[in-house]
């Protein structure tokens, strides 16, 4: 079962939402994946909750392990990281191409076998295997962060270790050390360096995990404000008349108005129209470097 950055619960409880009102549990979980795909287009990085820890028990190889206490649904987790943590293959992290009920199919290739000390957590994190133009230089910055791993590196044919070139998480910054295969990034032609990484933000910050809430919050309650016709409100007449009459839309506005503009003023702090509590927060409550430094 995937997780989200937040629940269908946590959004109704953000907008005062009925148990049972007009907009399915259902609807509202699409309604949190259309927002977390809108935060990681404003951020530029994937945003990763753990999934699944085990242990493998099986399918031992630098491409596949097993863990028979599971049972994944076919395919759940194609383009999820699979990442181990401890025992064979300690530290590394692998992009996963194909899943079975119990089997986990990925690329690239540890640098070792799986076996059965090897612990693995499956993350929703970003893999990039891509061909950029070199810098002339002894230093480049990737093109997502934060970096989490540099799995391998190509300047001009010749194969660079990874671990001879400083890497510099938050800001995706590699330089190559003096005992590095090449001496700079190669641009007589474009096109020179082969690179493959994992990006990504774990845990999910708070603030992060708050903003999913207030996207999916307004996209809820303006699903609700076209189904206002059919959800009605008691109400009482001079004369001693009662009736109903359908939702308000202006109190549906005002909630919607707010979330807004708690949205915005943590993404972009006073440079926002609208933004909630703006003497309190002058800045984004959430600055990754590769958009503020």
């Amino acid at each position: 079962m995937v997780n989200h950055y937040c629940t269908a619960a946590e959004v109704k409880a953000a907008i005062n939402y009925p148990t049972t009102g007009p907009v399915t549990d259902a609807n509202i979980l699409v309604n949190i994946g259309y927002a977390e795909e809108e935060i990681e287009n404003i951020y530029k990085t994937k945003f990763g909750n753990i999934e699944i820890t085990g242990t493998a028990d099986g399918d031992y190889s630098t491409t596949t392990l097993s863990d028979s206490g599971e049972s994944f649904t076919a395919n759940e987790y194609i383009g999820y990281v699979v990442w181990i943590y401890g025992g064979a293959g300690s530290g590394e992290y692998s992009e996963i191409t194909a899943n079975t009920t119990t089997k986990l199919t990925f690329s690239p290739a540890l640098s070792v076998a799986t076996d059965a000390t090897s612990t693995y957590r499956i993350l929703k994190l970003g893999y990039k295997s891509e061909t950029v133009d070199g810098t002339g230089n002894k230093t480049m910055f990737l093109n997502y962060q934060p970096l989490i791993n540099l799995n391998s590196l190509t300047v001009d044919s010749t194969s660079v270790t990874p671990s001879t070139v400083y890497q510099y998480n938050a800001s995706g910054r590699l330089e190559l050390s003096t005992s590095a295969e090449v001496s700079y990034f190669a641009n007589n032609l474009p096109q020179l360096i082969d690179l493959k990484y994992f990006y990504g933000v774990y845990p999910i910050p708070q603030i992060i995990k708050r903003l999913c809430i207030c996207i999916a919050g307004v996209r809820t309650l303006t699903a609700q404000i076209a189904g206002t016709y059919d959800d009605f409100t008691s109400v009482s007449l001079p004369g001693g008349f009662t009736g109903s009459k359908g939702e308000p839309y202006t109190n549906i506005q005002a909630s919607l108005n707010f979330l807004q503009g708690e949205a915005r003023g943590i993404v972009y702090g006073t440079q926002s129209t609208g933004q909630v509590s703006g003497d309190m927060r002058t800045q984004p409550s959430y600055r990754p470097f590769a958009l503020f430094g």
